[in-house]
């Protein structure tokens, strides 16, 4: 039998971690689980994709250990490996641009100023030019802080109080939204604008909110919505005089 050159298996090793990583969908995958475990079903409609294809990406994920699995009654829960997905992730962001450039897809989006751009939906949460003035709006009223105590490469928030009560008030269901296992607010770097637009837990609370109450309108087989009115008119209205919900 001949015998394998050594380290032979570490390299192996490594060229199967460095796949995880090389594929669109299993990166989404992974920085999804990062912000709470997850079934494959909820990854697959997060990420809008069919279900054996997200089984397949977590089936190499698990074989290459970044993520593990356990059994909730019927279902089965991924959980990432936290420690070791951020520090490859981390890796990898010193040898990339702090704010990468846009794509050439992203850049015909911005050219022609198209509805994609102006309005769509990030995996759950409100994105484009609609969803960065979204979190700048929050921002300014002071709605939203930056959460320091937790360390990630992403920017975290936290609801000040006046910004719960505010969109509370606007059908927002925060409390359910804190109750997740993902992360309850972050800065998620937008396709086109290249600037941060509002994930997470709250960032879905609040589309669900705006939908509800008709400020945006969802669009079949599209990941572009229509804006019925400015975001902003929204946050600014008056509770007396805001859209049913």
């Amino acid at each position: 039998m001949t015998k394998q050159p050594e380290g032979s298996y570490t390299v192996r090793a490594l060229v199967q971690r460095a796949q995880a990583f090389a594929d669109v969908t299993r990166m989404r995958i992974l920085h999804l689980l990062l912000e709470g475990e997850a079934t494959v079903s909820d990854i697959a409609t997060r990420l809008g994709v069919p279900q054996p294809r997200a089984s397949t990406h977590l089936a190499f994920l698990r074989q290459v250990g970044l993520v593990s699995v356990d059994r909730l009654g019927r279902q089965r829960v991924y959980r990432p490996d936290t420690a070791g997905i951020k520090a490859v992730l981390e890796a990898l962001r010193t040898l990339t641009p702090a704010t990468p450039p846009r794509s050439l897809q992203a850049v015909r989006e911005v050219r022609r100023n198209t509805a994609m751009r102006q309005a769509r939906t990030c995996y759950d949460h409100l994105a484009g030019v609609a969803g960065v003035q979204l979190l700048d709006e929050m921002l300014r009223h002071e709605w939203l802080e930056p959460n320091a105590h937790e360390e990630t490469p992403r920017s975290l928030y936290r609801l000040t109080a006046q910004g719960t009560q505010v969109l509370s008030v606007r059908g927002v269901d925060v409390v359910r939204a804190h109750k997740t296992r993902r992360r309850f607010a972050f800065g998620c770097l937008d396709w086109t604008e290249r600037r941060a637009h509002l994930g997470g837990a709250l960032g879905a609370a609040i589309l669900e909110a705006l939908v509800r109450a008709g400020i945006v309108q969802r669009q079949p087989q599209s990941r572009t919505v229509v804006l019925q009115k400015p975001v902003g008119d929204w946050l600014d209205a008056p509770s007396s005089s805001r859209s049913p919900v």
